[in-house]
């Protein structure tokens, strides 16, 4: 057996080494990094301002599907009111009220 050295080629002393970055992909040169290409657009925010009137509300879907505004910043009650007593208790509800606006109440 020979000794010998191991030398870079020509072609590889020419191009300097580039950072690399981790991404979803694989390795991706840092100067060419991937364009996120999002199939869907970004859901808007669930807890937002009211586009008509400006109230804060928190946006949502029933498990059927349709699309509801709710005002959490009224507070609900459940009713129990027992067989044999004279008055209801009302009960602090975690539930909230779809959203009305008067700018919409008003055109109806």
């Amino acid at each position: 057996m020979s000794d010998f050295t191991l030398s870079p080629d020509d072609s590889d002393a020419a191009e300097a080494p580039r950072p690399v970055r981790l991404v979803a992909t694989g390795l991706a040169d840092m100067a060419d990094l991937p364009v996120s290409r999002r199939a869907q657009p970004e859901p808007p925010p669930c807890y937002a301002p009211c586009g008509a009137c400006g109230a804060l509300v928190l946006t949502g879907a029933t498990q059927a599907g349709r699309r509801l505004a709710l005002d959490v910043g009224t507070t609900t009650y459940v009713v129990d009111w027992t067989k044999g007593t004279a008055t209801p208790v009302f009960i602090a509800s975690r539930g909230y009220p779809v959203h009305r606006c008067l700018s919409q109440e008003g055109a109806a």
